[in-house]
């Protein structure tokens, strides 16, 4: 690392449930320009709550200035760096959430997730998921480069910590804490979301965090990382 790079600050960038960081590597070269850029994979442990990733976190961040990280949070991530900008208000300054919520409404989506997700060892039925998966991506513009990315690092995660992520999606509710955030902070929602409700969570957010500014992108869907055109690094 060059002396340039030292003084820039930290982009903490949280994954979604994949839990890997990987789904942020094409927004990665323009964030480099102004920050050092932590695309955060979460270490593998046999169990694990929301306090604990943030934990992970915080310790992994505990050496950087008082007031310098970007956090960035995508979807289930946006819950952790909510926790986190809680849990260390002095290091931040400023939150970004792609896509994300305080509390997933959808209830019995939730549910049929959680108990349904063995099944996803079945090969046919994994198979079935893909193609589905396929046909939404391009749908939303995603190039056939990037939904090769998405598949290979879909692959790659342990679907005993998809479990757990999705078990805290499943209790967690952050939607009272959300005035407690001092950080200035973006929300960046996509109008073609099928997993979440991107748009109305981002304006339920944006109602109650202080310091907020929501961008809304009515033609992308939840995967606008990998949308043809949307760079992170234009906005934080």
């Amino acid at each position: 690392m060059d002396d340039r790079s030292a003084t820039k600050p930290l982009a903490l960038l949280i994954p979604g449930l994949d839990g890997t960081g990987r789904l942020f590597c094409r927004q990665v070269a323009a964030l480099q320009v102004r920050y050092r850029v932590l695309a955060w994979e979460f270490r593998k442990r046999p169990r694990f709550e929301l306090a604990e990733l943030v934990e992970e976190l915080a310790e992994g961040t505990c050496r950087e200035a008082s007031g310098s990280v970007a956090v960035v949070g995508e979807s289930f991530g946006g819950m952790v760096a909510i926790s986190y900008v809680l849990a260390c208000p002095e290091r931040v300054r400023s939150l970004t959430l792609i896509n994300a919520f305080p509390v997933y409404r959808r209830r019995l989506r939730i549910s049929l997730a959680c108990h349904l997700l063995p099944t996803l060892q079945w090969p046919g039925l994994r198979r079935l998921k893909d193609l589905i998966a396929d046909r939404i991506l391009a749908g939303e513009g995603v190039t056939a480069e990037a939904r090769r990315t998405y598949y290979e690092v879909i692959r790659s995660v342990d679907m005993e910590a998809y479990r757990q992520r999705l078990e805290i999606v499943r209790r967690v509710d952050l939607a009272v804490r959300l005035s407690e955030i001092k950080a200035p902070t973006l929300l960046l929602a996509s109008g073609r979301d099928k997993l979440v409700p991107s748009v109305k969570e981002a304006r339920f957010m944006a109602a109650r965090i202080p310091h907020s500014r929501l961008y809304e992108f009515p033609r992308a869907g939840h995967a606008l990382l990998l949308t043809p055109g949307f760079q992170l690094a234009d906005y934080i």
